[in-house]
């Protein structure tokens, strides 16, 4: 970690920020967190692959130290394609987790010259297809809203604490990062963010594709019917299931999560 570097990118609009392990000799594979995360919120997994890919975990707008703005799902779909243009990175890899899952999808379907092949941690997919109601949607970005003043009124080290007492099973090297970008949230990341119809993303989808899936009988998102139809939709699609996890599957099932990773990154 010592030998990471790191930047931002302008897209125009905003700058998003960005860590890396590597200088362009190895595979590109590039990571992107989930809502509320930040990009070092990926350091264990890109400590445990930086020997074999040059890793970019980017900052999503609203998020880390990247700009401030609207946030719909095209727009960070958009910043990613242009982080990838401006590093010069020759069609990586990329792998994202729910939010970042969506943006990672919605990149492959929109821009599939920039990308080799993705792996998508429980994205937010549900039979509901992004059609959700303006009240449940307002619900929602109260009890985010919410959720985040209630952390952001602690200090690091208490949300470490907290993390430790809500997620007993982490690793201790998770809570670091993740207490650190929930203060780096911004009140724009719940505005106006919609993550589309991914039945139709999915069916745009050229390029090999990994769907890592948890178990619906905890708070994975996506069930194993979804999974199913994902991969009748989409013959691109290989489909992992990790048992005895859930929306937070690298984080509660790392090992089993890596062998994933690393087999759909062959």
């Amino acid at each position: 970690m010592n030998n990471w570097t790191q930047g931002d990118i302008d897209t125009g609009e905003i700058n998003i920020h960005y860590y890396r392990t590597g200088h362009g000799d190895l595979p590109p594979l590039v990571l992107c967190h989930v809502f509320s995360d930040n990009g070092l919120c990926w350091t264990r997994v890109a400590e445990a692959l930086a020997s074999q890919f040059d890793i970019i975990m980017m900052d999503a707008r609203n998020h880390g130290l990247s700009g401030h703005g609207s946030a719909n799902l095209q727009d960070m779909s958009d910043d990613l394609a242009t982080v990838i243009q401006a590093l010069n990175l020759n069609q990586p890899a990329v792998l994202g987790h729910s939010m970042g899952a969506s943006m990672v999808a919605d990149l492959a379907a929109r821009y599939p010259a920039r990308v080799s092949r993705i792996l998508l941690e429980d994205p937010p997919w549900t039979k509901h297809q992004g059609a959700v109601r303006d009240k449940d949607v307002a619900q929602r970005r109260e009890g985010f809203r919410q959720y985040l003043t209630s952390l952001n009124n602690k200090t690091e080290a208490q949300i470490i604490a907290f993390g430790k007492q809500q997620n007993p099973t982490w690793h201790a090297d998770e809570l670091p990062a993740w207490a650190a970008s929930k203060k780096q949230v911004s009140e724009l990341a719940m505005e106006g963010l919609t993550l589309g119809n991914w039945s139709e993303t999915v069916a745009q989808i050229q390029c090999p594709a990994w769907l890592i899936y948890a178990d619906g009988e905890r708070d994975g998102i996506v069930k194993h019917d979804i999974a199913q139809q994902v991969a009748a939709m989409n013959n691109h699609f290989t489909l992992r299931h990790i048992e005895d996890a859930g929306h937070n599957t690298r984080r509660e099932q790392f090992d089993r999560y890596m062998s994933a990773v690393v087999e759909g990154l062959l």
